[in-house]
C-alpha cells in the first residue's frame, strides 16, 4: 500500500466581505513565490462548489470529507468530533454579538467581544435551565464555546459562524431544519436574546464601552456512531482565518506571505523530492484541489510552454 498523500488544506485563500473588493485583489507572483511554485507545476484534480447561501464554507466541506465525517453542507457534526462524543448528538453554543442597524442583523465577528471565562461562565449558568427545560446539556468549554448535548441536536442544519461572521442574516438562516425541532431553536434563540438583554454581564460590558453578547449561535450540531480514523499527512492551515474575518487586509496580506514562505515551501520541498502532496485552496465559492502534473517525458516538454505563473486562480475562489 502506498503512502498516504501529504495534503496542505489553505482556508480563506480568498477573503473579502461579499459587497467588497478582496482582501488581497492581485497578489503578484513575487509575493507568494512559493505558492506560484507549486501551481505551476500541479493541475486541479477535484473542485468542491459552496456559494455563499450555503450554510458550511467550501474548506470546511472539503475538511469534512477528508476526515471522514459527513460532507452534508449544514450538517458536519464538528462539536461531536471536536470533542470525540460518540453516540449522543451535541452541537456549539456561541456566545455572540448581533449588530442590528436599520433593518439588517448581521453577525458580529467572535474575537471582537474579548469575553472572559468568567463572564462566559455566568451567562451560561443563566442560560442552562432554558436549555435543560428542553432535554439539552450545557457544558463550558471555553469563553467562545459551550458544548450542548441532548436529542434535539440530532438532525439539525446549522450554519458556520465562518461562513456568518459580519453578514447580514435573513430568516432562511434560522430556519434549522429539523421537523419539531425547528420551532424550539428559534424560541430559544429568542429567549437567550431577552435573558441577555438585562443581564449583569452585559451591563458590565456596555460601562467598560465592550460590545454586549446579546445571543447565541449554533453550530456544527449532530451526532457520531463512531470516531473516524486519523489522517496523520493531512494539514490545516489557519493563519489566514482571523484577518480574514476582520477583514483586515493588511494583517491577511502579511498572513499570506507568512504562509508562503512556511507552509507552501514546506510542501514544494517534499513535492520536488517526489513525495506525494496534495494542495487544497478554499475560499468564499468554492475549494480546488491540485496534485502534482505527471512526470512523463510529454509532460515535461508541455510544462516548458506553458503560461506564466501566475495567481489566476485566486479570481475563481
Amino acid at each position: 500500500m502506498s503512502a498516504a498523500a501529504r495534503h496542505l488544506l489553505i482556508p480563506f485563500a480568498t477573503a473579502g466581505a461579499s459587497d467588497q473588493q478582496p482582501l488581497w485583489p492581485a497578489p503578484a507572483v513575487e509575493d507568494l513565490p512559493n505558492l506560484v511554485a507549486l501551481l505551476n507545476g500541479m493541475q486541479a484534480v477535484s473542485h468542491t462548489e459552496c456559494g455563499p447561501d450555503t450554510p458550511s464554507m467550501p474548506y470546511e466541506l472539503v475538511l469534512a470529507g477528508l476526515l471522514g465525517l459527513p460532507a452534508e453542507p449544514g450538517r458536519v457534526p464538528w462539536a461531536a468530533f471536536e470533542t470525540r462524543t460518540v453516540g449522543e448528538p451535541c452541537g456549539w453554543i456561541k456566545p455572540c454579538h448581533l449588530q442590528v442597524g436599520g433593518d439588517q442583523v448581521r453577525l458580529g465577528d467572535a474575537a471582537l467581544l474579548g469575553l472572559q471565562e468568567a463572564d462566559s461562565r455566568a451567562l451560561l449558568e443563566a442560560a442552562a435551565p432554558y436549555f435543560a427545560e428542553d432535554g439539552m446539556r450545557l457544558t463550558y468549554m471555553s469563553p467562545g464555546a459551550w458544548l450542548a448535548t441532548g436529542e434535539p441536536l440530532r438532525d439539525l442544519t446549522t450554519w458556520s459562524t465562518d461562513r456568518l461572521a459580519g453578514r447580514q442574516l435573513t430568516p432562511d438562516v434560522l430556519q434549522h431544519s429539523a421537523g419539531s425541532f425547528g420551532p424550539l431553536w428559534q424560541r430559544l434563540h429568542n429567549e437567550m436574546q431577552m435573558l441577555f438583554y438585562t443581564h449583569r454581564v452585559n451591563d458590565e460590558r456596555t460601562r467598560h464601552g465592550q460590545l454586549p453578547v446579546n445571543a447565541v449561535w449554533l453550530t456544527g450540531a449532530g451526532a457520531l456512531s463512531a470516531m473516524p480514523a486519523p489522517v496523520p499527512q493531512l494539514v490545516v492551515e489557519n493563519r489566514l482565518c482571523a484577518s480574514a474575518l476582520a477583514l483586515d487586509a493588511a494583517a491577511y496580506q502579511q498572513a499570506w506571505r507568512v504562509v508562503d514562505a512556511d507552509a507552501c515551501a514546506m510542501l514544494l520541498r517534499a513535492c520536488r523530492a517526489g513525495e506525494q502532496v496534495k494542495l487544497t485552496l478554499a475560499g468564499e465559492q468554492r475549494a480546488i484541489t491540485y496534485e502534482p502534473r505527471p512526470t512523463s517525458i510529454r509532460a515535461r516538454i508541455a510544462s516548458m510552454f506553458s503560461a506564466r505563473p501566475s495567481l489566476a486562480v485566486f479570481d475563481t475562489l
